[in-house]
């Protein structure tokens, strides 16, 4: 079985350091909304949650590309060839995660697991996100959290309302 990124948000302190990595080594900023993950912190709650991408096995983002710009690699991550995105968007809508976004120049931009060695990981000191092959327990949340699906909206409420979901089921 291969590795899987798996998010546990019971460990997640919503510090941003994930976030903060990826965006350093992805954009060459310290700035969390560049990241190719996502922490939605509930302060009043009590809790965060980060919000990653799945590389679904049927990837609605993949299918809904136009250009074939998103395709998948041999180890199953799904990836974005920036030289055929036209910045349609279509992508964007699809991912009913809300994992897939449009950067500054249009194009369409998501994780890539860092060809395999995902920074975000190695930065968690909480151990909230893992690559792993995953025992039975990550598995089981991973199916979970990707039950907690939503159609409409932007990324960043897509994200929002799935981490709300995730949380409401994880307590219940």
């Amino acid at each position: 079985m291969k590795k899987q990124l798996f998010a546990n948000p019971d460990h997640c302190t919503g510090c941003n350091r994930c976030t903060l990595i990826c965006a350093a080594m992805k954009e060459g900023v310290f700035q969390p909304d560049k990241g190719r993950l996502k922490i939605n912190n509930f302060p009043l709650r009590g809790y965060s949650v980060p919000s990653i991408c799945f590389q679904c096995p049927k990837a609605n983002c993949l299918e809904a590309c136009p250009t074939a710009a998103l395709y998948r690699d041999p180890d199953g991550v799904v990836l974005v060839n920036q030289d055929l995105c036209t910045s349609c968007g279509a992508c964007v809508g699809a991912c009913t995660y809300g994992m897939v976004e449009l950067g500054e120049d249009g194009t369409a931009f998501k994780c890539d697991l860092c060809g395999g060695d995902p920074a975000c990981v190695k930065e968690c000191l909480a151990d909230a996100l893992l690559f792993t092959q995953g025992d039975d327990e990550l598995v089981r949340l991973k199916a979970a959290q990707m039950k907690c699906r939503t159609i409409s909206g932007s990324p960043s409420e897509k994200r929002h309302v799935m981490a709300d979901i995730i949380v409401k089921k994880a307590r219940a």
